[in-house]
């Protein structure tokens, strides 16, 4: 598991260590894999999105528009049922 986002790799590293946050937070300042996802903002930042990817590689589930409450719940449901 990890997090990614169009803040500086310094912001990131701060936000993780603030909030206690136990996966990677990777820095894609430009903007570029936000891009080819197409889920970068008017704004230059990454829209919230999670993807669920198998152990193989496959891509099972994606939720746009992210909202924060329940939202750890729900993708650990379904990466339980992958098992």
């Amino acid at each position: 598991m990890f997090g990614c986002s169009t803040d500086p790799a310094d912001v990131n590293q701060r936000f993780q260590k603030e909030l206690g946050v136990r996966f990677p937070i990777l820095s894609d300042e430009g903007g570029e894999a936000a891009k080819e996802l197409g889920i970068l903002g008017d704004t230059g930042y990454a829209k919230r999105t999670t993807y669920l990817v198998d152990a193989a590689g496959a891509l099972r589930q994606v939720w746009y528009d992210v909202k924060v409450d329940g939202h750890a719940a729900a993708v650990t449901k379904a990466a339980e049922s992958l098992s």
